[in-house]
């Protein structure tokens, strides 16, 4: 990527180019239907303020070139993104942020296949721009001039989506599986956790319809050194009249029905329950499943105060405790949370809708960065 000045714009260099090549261009063209490929759009532009960091996020239905530049008077940060157009029906648009870093944010079509989007800036910052994928998304990230960021150390979040490849895992009306539900969701989450925490990394156990034994998964949180596992499942019941929400850390079966539970998410692992039931006896007093117990009320109260807001009929199931194979091998603080019944006729087309698989990321998001704010208070 080059960066430069757009204010100090250049001539176009002419240069005659051979009749051959020019018949060669005229050819593709005609080819090709001799319409240029249509423009990228902006889908979304959103900002995080952290005490130490400011992000701005800019979505676009697909990849391409952009620019950056920056001016010192007045001062401001800018990007170009090239070959690209804002929706219809947005026109300019700002937002005040005066968070220390930003004092504005601006987004306008600048030509007619450029939009730039212009930072105000207060005071001196460092930054950089880099891109995503899955979506696309170009990130502007300032920081104080050292790149001193004073909130939290850099960690890692490891979101393990349930079952996989040959393991569909629970099957709901019209076919939905739980394997693509819950793949869907972890990819919302890790794009939420990556976009509001700069300082942490996020690994997928998986990232595709493909087969991850259990002990593979937690092979993967600590072969990472993660500091979080969040496993991510959805329920299911034989009446189809269950519903709810409910999260799980590992413990003892208390009950019968966490007992269930925990079979019907351990029957492809090769750790048998009664093994889990001799190890966990000396597991269970253990500082990480104390954190673990925490982690999963925090997640799963946030997750239920979040859908609440949005969407009527939430019930709450619980949290609890259960020899689950997923978590048992885990070096760190680690839940499975059951994000609704795919088995209940109104919890499985809410599972199928991508603004509630959104919903549910989005929840989980604010108890994991609740649980992160408390751990940092907590530690000595």
């Amino acid at each position: 990527m080059k960066v430069e000045r757009l204010s100090r714009s250049r001539p176009w260099r002419q240069e005659k180019l051979p009749l051959l090549s020019i018949l060669l261009v005229l050819s593709l063209a005609w080819s090709q239907g001799g319409e240029a490929a249509p423009l990228r759009v902006v889908e979304d532009v959103r900002y995080h303020s952290a005490p130490g960091s400011t992000r701005v996020v800019i979505e676009l239905d697909r990849g391409g070139d952009y620019k950056v530049g920056r001016l010192r008077q007045p001062a401001r940060l800018y990007v170009d993104l090239l070959h690209a157009r804002l929706p219809r029906d947005w026109g300019h648009r700002s937002v005040a942020i005066g968070d220390g870093r930003v004092r504005r944010l601006r987004i306008a079509q600048y030509q007619r296949d450029q939009v730039r989007v212009v930072l105000d800036l207060q005071g001196k910052n460092a930054y950089r721009v880099f891109t995503l994928t899955q979506p696309y998304r170009v990130v502007i990230d300032l920081s104080a001039p050292n790149g001193h960021r004073p909130d939290v150390p850099r960690r890692t979040i490891v979101i393990d989506p349930g079952h996989g490849g040959k393991d569909p895992g629970a099957i709901g009306p019209g076919g939905l599986e739980e394997k693509t539900v819950v793949l869907a969701v972890a990819k919302a989450l890790r794009r939420l956790i990556e976009e509001a925490m700069p300082n942490t990394r996020v690994i997928l156990t998986r990232e595709r319809d493909v087969y991850v034994p259990l002990e593979e998964r937690a092979r993967i949180a600590n072969a990472h050194q993660a500091d979080l596992f969040v496993s991510i499942h959805v329920n299911a019941s034989d009446s189809g009249e269950a519903r709810g929400i409910e999260t799980w850390y590992l413990s003892f079966a208390a009950n019968e029905r966490a007992k269930r539970i925990a079979a019907r998410e351990n029957r492809l692992a090769q750790t048998s329950l009664s093994e889990l039931e001799i190890i966990l006896r000396d597991l269970r007093e253990t500082d990480r499943i104390n954190r673990s117990a925490l982690l999963a009320g925090m997640t799963h109260t946030a997750l239920l105060n979040h859908l609440g807001r949005h969407y009527s009929g939430i019930v709450d199931r619980g949290v609890d405790g259960a020899p689950f194979v997923v978590l048992l091998h885990t070096a760190m603080p680690s839940i499975l949370v059951e994000l609704s019944f795919i088995s209940h006729p109104q919890e499985a087309r809410r599972l199928r809708s991508p603004s509630y698989q959104r919903a549910l990321a989005e929840g989980i998001f604010h108890g994991l960065q609740r649980y992160l704010q408390t751990a940092v208070a907590l530690a000595p």
